[in-house]
Parts: C-alpha cells; sequence; structure tokens
C-alpha cells in the first residue's frame, strides 16, 4: 500500500520503522530534518516529499497525519485522493471544519478515519446510549510543563474547553467526544500527579444499558512523554486494519 504522511516527528518515525512493507510518501515542514532521520533510520520504503501537493499528486491509498492540529485542515484536499487518518483528533472540536470534512468524506467515497488512540471501549460508547461521559486524565508534572509536588487539578471542565487549553494532552478527550455526546457535555478533569509514572485515563460513562468505568494506564511515548505509546501503537493498528479480512469490534 502507498501511504502518505505528514509529519516526521518521533511518532511518524515510528509509523514508517513498524511498517516496512508499505510504501510511504514523507512529507514535513522541516525539510532538512526529515531528510536526516530518514538517512540516519535506513528507511529505503519512504521517500521524502517537497510539498503536500507533491506527495497528493503521487496518489497515495491513505494518508495519515503525525504533525499537528495546526496540519488537520490541509487534510481537506486529501479526502478527494483518498482515505485520511488523523492523530491530531483536538484539532476537530472546531464543529465548521468537522462538518467540512463529513460533507468531503461523503462525496468522495473515502474515510476519515480516527484511531481510538490511548483508550478503548469506544464500541461501548458509541452502543450503549451515552447520558453522561466523564474523563479524568492524570499525567506526570512534566508531560504538562509542570513541576508540581503534590496533585493539582490543571483544568475541570467541557471536553471543548481542554482540547483549547491543552492541544498536545487531550487527544482522548476530542475521540471520547465524538464517539460520544458531544464536546461540550463531555467533562473533563486533568490532574498533574508527581507520584504518577504514567499516562492514566479513567473514562466513566452513564448509559441507557447500562454504567460502566475504563481504566487506562499508559506508558508515555519515549521521545514525547506529553503522548502515550498506545497512541501510536493504535495508529499502527489503524493502518493494518485497511487490509484485514476479519474485522473485530
Amino acid at each position: 500500500m502507498r501511504i502518505g504522511l505528514i509529519g516526521f516527528g518521533s511518532i511518524g518515525a515510528y509509523l514508517v520503522s513498524q511498517l516496512p512493507q508499505h510504501e510511504w510518501l514523507v512529507f514535513d515542514e522541516a525539510l532538512d530534518m526529515a531528510h536526516q532521520k530518514i538517512a540516519q533510520g535506513g528507511f529505503k520504503h519512504a521517500r521524502l516529499m517537497d510539498s503536500f501537493d507533491a506527495l497528493l499528486r503521487m496518489r497515495p491509498e491513505l494518508l495519515v497525519e503525525a504533525a499537528s492540529q495546526a496540519a488537520v485542515p490541509k487534510l481537506l484536499d486529501a479526502l478527494p485522493v483518498c482515505d485520511v487518518l488523523v492523530m491530531s483528533v483536538g484539532a476537530l472540536t472546531d464543529d465548521a471544519l468537522f462538518s467540512r470534512f463529513k460533507a468531503a468524506a461523503q462525496q468522495s467515497g473515502h474515510k476519515l478515519i480516527i484511531p481510538s488512540g490511548a483508550v478503548g471501549g469506544l464500541d461501548v460508547l458509541q452502543s450503549c446510549g451515552p447520558k453522561q461521559v466523564v474523563l479524568e486524565t492524570r499525567k506526570p508534572p512534566k508531560s504538562l510543563g509542570r513541576a508540581d509536588t503534590v496533585d493539582a487539578v490543571v483544568f475541570e471542565g467541557s471536553a471543548r474547553e481542554a482540547c483549547r487549553q491543552f492541544p498536545k494532552n487531550v487527544n482522548v478527550a476530542a475521540t471520547l467526544s465524538l464517539a460520544g455526546i458531544g464536546f461540550d457535555r463531555t467533562r473533563v478533569r486533568i490532574v498533574s500527579d508527581p507520584a504518577a509514572t504514567q499516562n492514566t485515563h479513567t473514562v466513566r460513562i452513564q448509559g441507557e444499558s447500562g454504567q460502566y468505568e475504563f481504566t487506562f494506564a499508559n506508558v508515555p511515548f519515549a521521545e514525547n512523554p506529553a503522548t502515550s505509546q498506545l497512541a501510536a501503537y493504535s495508529a499502527v493498528r489503524g493502518i493494518q486494519k485497511r487490509t484485514d479480512a476479519i474485522q473485530l469490534g
């Protein structure tokens, strides 16, 4: 499969390293850095593109975003060409932007793919008739840019506001909101915990079919502790699922 990739930071490089059976077309604003990483990593299955337009002209079957929220609007140009997988889900708090993605996907017949990221249980959330969704996230202070020595609640409010204030830390809140009851009704609490060695997300759901609670204690991604290793694994799995003969869940 020919895969386009926007963003060649720690997660982008990880995806390329884990899926060498595919042809990768890589674009990153920092072209020199990306060129050096490709050379050092020995990624012979990856080709650096000098522009996003040049990447699209190569007609990838899938485009993966692993850059930042600022890169997400550009992906609208890709949907007429191929499916699009978005990792910076927080960008979709913009209702107008999300509506444009939905319309573009419906018109083109291609899919906007949002991997589960650093949590699971999205099948339950989508199926249970959710009425209330609460997310509590606990992270080491360093991953939040802090130096707390005791527990500190750094945010409590809607998922929409959490995504605005902590764009690099709460893609989980965005994913839960899209799968469930929306950005304004999903509640988020973010705690800076000096005793934490993992990024922990506890999701509490009250639905028509019952009450559910999930806790995910994730190892931070080595090169980027603001995100979880599971988020990178989830993206790999999202790509692999496109060719699975049998799909579960």
